[in-house]
Order: C-alpha cells, then structure tokens, then sequence
C-alpha cells in the first residue's frame, strides 16, 4: 500500500492534518475531516478513504465522507442507515475490538456472508477500518479500501491509520460537544422565552396580564415623549359582573371574560395598540394617537363591540345583554415629564373617568 512507507514524511503529514483539524472552527470540522481523509487517502495509495458514523444507540451506519480515486465509482450515497441486522459480522467486530482489518475478502468466514457479499458488490478485495473512539465511545470509524487488487495490510498502515482515527474521533467529540451546547443554549432559549410569555400572559384570556401593561406603558410613554407623540388609556369594566357570576356560575363567567377578551383584541388591530387585562373583569387598552377624539372613537367601537357579542346578562339592569363601562385619557407627554409620573396620571384620570361611568349608569364612555 504504502511503498516507501517514509515515516518521517507520514509524520510530516499527520503534524499537517492534526493542524488543520485542531484549528477549524467547527463549522469547518466536516470539511477539515474530508481533507483529512483524501490526504491520508492519496498518501498511502488507497482507492478509497471514508469515514462513517454510528447512530446513537449503535444500531446502525451512515457514511458521512467519501474519498475515491479517479476513475472509481463514489459509493457513499448507497450506504446511508446500514442496520446492524444487514451486516452483524462487522457491527459486532467493530463494537468489540475496534477494529476490522481483511487482506483479502475471499477468506472471509461464513458467518460474514452478508459483509462478503457488500465488498464484493463494491469491488472491494481489501479493507481495513479502525474505530473512532473519544471518551470510551464509539463514534464511528475510518477505513480504506483496495479495488480489483489484494493487498496484506502491514502494521505501519493499521498504526498509520489509527492515528489519523484518534485526529477525526477527536474532532467529531469536539464538534458534537459544540453542537450539544448550541443546543442546550437554543432549548434554555425557547424556555425563557415560554417563561417570558407565561409570566406576562393572562393565563384565562391569554391576552396580555398587568405586568406586560406596567412593561408596555413604560416603553410607551419612552417613545411619545421621544417622538411628540400623544398616548391614550382606557379602562374597561364588564358591567355587573358579579351578578352574572351568581345567575350563570363562575365557568359561564370565565367563558364571558375571554370572549371579551378576544372581542377587545380583534377590534385594537394596529401593532401600536396594546390590550391587557388589568385585573378581575377589568381590560386596559393602550392607543398611540394623535388626539382624544381618536381614542374616543376607538372606545365607542370597543362599547358596541362587546354588546354585539350578546351575551345573555338577564340580571343585569343595563341591558338584556353583557355591557362594558369604559374610562379614558389622553395625554400628549411632554419631552421633560418625568415617565412614573406620568403613566400614574394616565392611569389615575382613566380610573376616575371609569367611576364615573359608572356612576352615570354604566354602558358608557368617559373621557378625563
């Protein structure tokens, strides 16, 4: 295989190959171990070099890299998912000793029949495949290959390729461990973001809870002292709730509170609108706007919409169906307001407007 078999020039090859792997970044360690086999490959005049992977749980094969000579037929597209059921000759040899190592195919023994059979489909008369191991796992293996000639493998090309085996074990090791924490850092990602969601959603509604309002109205009235934009609150109460609760149980009231829910949120499209909900059968809504009638008209399309929904309120004295009472205010922030005070008086006045509501009989609107 290897004529002049010149230590001191497979030397001078494994120090470059052990390089170039060492200082991939891991994005590049595939390519690196493909160099690495056409490399080893070219030098000891084999015709071919490959590289393969076991699944998880051992059962079964991949080839992942393919050096061929010119002139020979590249084979790695055929030998995808190689179950341990189609060749247990070399799975259990390669599990157990690392190593598989043929001068010659034809002296196989019967119980390789299956593995006979493939080298021959090959054209493969000689093999040798050393086991990537990295901390005590079998990853894999590398493996070279004679075609339409024999060839006795000598003790230098088994040392030979077992060291290039320990370059590409460790590199796959490192690559996976990468990839490992890539993913861990992808999957603690996703978590915190569920975790994000679950504690600023409402978790009967799932519109937006009170912390999402106190976190949104901070970014809001940032951005209209910024821009000299105005900001409008508004306040919703279904109208005596507490007597729908008694009339149609607490399951028909939670029910009321998401179509509510949804019913606000359908009508507040535009992505500068906010709705929450603020506490018990009370909604906030957020509205970047440029003046009070603007907010006000949005609040008159909330007060039909809701009453559209009809839901039946019989013990209500409003109306046969459920109401909403809804406070306001408008603010245009000035560049040198102080923004606690401020959201504190855009929720004080929307308060008082929403008393007063009430107070003027409910199914209305007031604007502080």
């Amino acid at each position: 295989m290897c004529t002049h078999n010149n230590h001191r020039s497979f030397d001078q090859l494994l120090s470059q190959l052990s390089t170039r792997l060492i200082n991939s970044e891991s994005a590049e360690t595939q390519d690196c171990i493909a160099e690495a086999i056409a490399a080893f490959g070219s030098y000891v005049d084999a015709d071919r070099c490959y590289v393969f992977e076991f699944s998880d749980t051992m059962t079964s094969m991949s080839n992942t890299h393919e050096w061929v000579r010119d002139g020979l037929s590249a084979h790695i597209d055929d030998l995808q998912g190689i179950t341990e059921e189609e060749l247990p000759y070399f799975f259990n040899l390669m599990k157990n000793t690392f190593r598989f190592i043929v001068h010659d195919v034809r002296t196989l023994p019967e119980a390789a029949r299956n593995e006979k059979l493939e080298f021959e489909r090959e054209d493969i008369c000689s093999v040798v495949c050393i086991g990537l191991v990295a901390n005590q796992k079998l990853l894999g293996f590398v493996g070279c290959d004679m075609v339409h000639k024999r060839y006795h493998w000598t003790d230098d090309d088994v040392r030979h390729l077992s060291l290039v085996a320990d370059m590409i074990a460790n590199s796959l090791e490192r690559q996976r461990t990468y990839q490992q924490l890539i993913d861990t850092q992808r999957q603690l990602k996703e978590a915190n973001s569920k975790l994000q969601a679950l504690a600023t959603r409402d978790g009967l509604t799932g519109i937006p809870n009170r912390r999402a309002l106190d976190e949104k109205l901070l970014e809001e009235v940032r951005r209209a002292k910024r821009q000299g934009t105005g900001l409008a609150i508004l306040l919703i109460d279904i109208d005596h709730f507490k007597a729908f609760n008694d009339t149609y149980g607490h399951l028909k009231g939670d029910e009321a509170l998401k179509q509510v829910a949804t019913c606000l949120d359908a009508v507040m499209q535009r992505s500068t609108d906010f709705v929450a909900r603020y506490g018990g059968e009370e909604f906030a809504v957020l509205i970047s706007t440029d003046s009070a009638w603007q907010a006000l008209r949005k609040a008159n399309e909330l007060l039909d919409a809701v009453e559209q929904l009809s839901i039946e309120h019989k013990n209500s004295p409003t109306e046969p169906y459920l109401t909403v009472s809804i406070g306001g205010y408008f603010e245009l922030p000035q560049p040198d307001a102080e923004v606690a005070s401020t959201i504190s008086r855009l929720i004080d006045n929307a308060d008082q407007g929403l008393y007063q509501a009430k107070a003027d009989g409910r199914n209305c609107i007031r604007f502080r």
